[in-house]
């Protein structure tokens, strides 16, 4: 979740001052970076394809990711453009809520431009490209889940950072766009994008750590999350239709007009 403005508890200590969106024009990547990037793919593409939902699979093809490589914005937003509208933005640290979930109602989604040194490879407080452009782009290639975030996004600023509504808003984020797990063939699988790029914590969901649970919109919302531990406790949907679904009941609930 690439914002500061989220519940004060829930992500305190992750600011940075006067980040904002920045060009992703001419952005050259090291010899190393490209190294920890090949890393980082090789050692997820090991679990994820019997371990990942069909459609982040499918994305990463629609996409063309580089797995070798740390893939440029424009040869992205060339293949993910014309299928979903959406598109990716350099950012250049945690940029406030409102402007964050403001590009999702446009169909944008922020990224930083940075990858995590070698020294730290396993799951980040702070995101950084790996987890922002490998976690979470694949899934915006799905239009059912591409929509979902359109929505979700046009919703949740109609509130007050630091309000009620707002923070259910983030709980239903980070329990489904960020550790959301699907049912596909009775089978579990990951689609949230802290499991695409955390390695402990994809394990962990299917060493039994955390307490799975069907998808209930009332348990999501009402349930703090803490970003420095293992969760404790997921949900699964059964579509992702389930999502917007969940969106439009809120807005409903909420008396928010379209």
């Amino acid at each position: 979740m690439n914002t500061t403005d989220a519940p004060n508890e829930e992500i305190k200590g992750l600011k940075m001052d006067g980040a904002g969106f920045i060009s992703h024009e001419e952005k050259h990547y090291s010899d190393e970076e490209n190294a920890i990037w090949k890393l980082l793919c090789e050692r997820r593409m090991e679990k994820l394809p019997t371990t990942a939902s069909s459609a982040y699979l499918e994305g990463l093809e629609k996409l063309k990711m580089p797995m070798d490589r740390i893939p440029l914005f424009d040869e992205l937003n060339a293949n993910l453009e014309p299928l979903t509208g959406w598109t990716l933005r350099a950012v250049n640290g945690f940029i406030p809520a409102k402007m964050f979930f403001g590009s999702m109602a446009l169909r944008q989604f922020p990224s930083t431009l940075e990858i995590r040194p070698m020294g730290r490879l396993e799951y980040l407080q702070e995101p950084d490209i790996f987890h922002d452009v490998f976690g979470h782009v694949p899934m915006h290639t799905d239009s059912l889940f591409a929509d979902f975030v359109a929505e979700y996004g046009k919703l949740v600023t109609e509130y007050e950072v630091g309000s009620e509504r707002f923070d259910a808003m983030a709980r239903l984020w980070w329990y489904t766009v960020e550790f959301g797990l699907i049912r596909e063939n009775d089978e579990v699988r990951l689609y949230g994008s802290g499991h695409m790029s955390s390695f402990g914590e994809a394990d962990n969901v299917f060493l039994g750590g955390p307490e799975i649970r069907d998808f209930n919109l009332d348990e999501v919302i009402s349930t703090p999350f803490r970003i420095d531990i293992y969760q404790p406790v997921l949900w699964v949907i059964d579509g992702f239709e389930q999502l917007r679904l969940a969106v439009d009941e809120l807005r409903r609930r909420w008396d928010v007009s379209n």
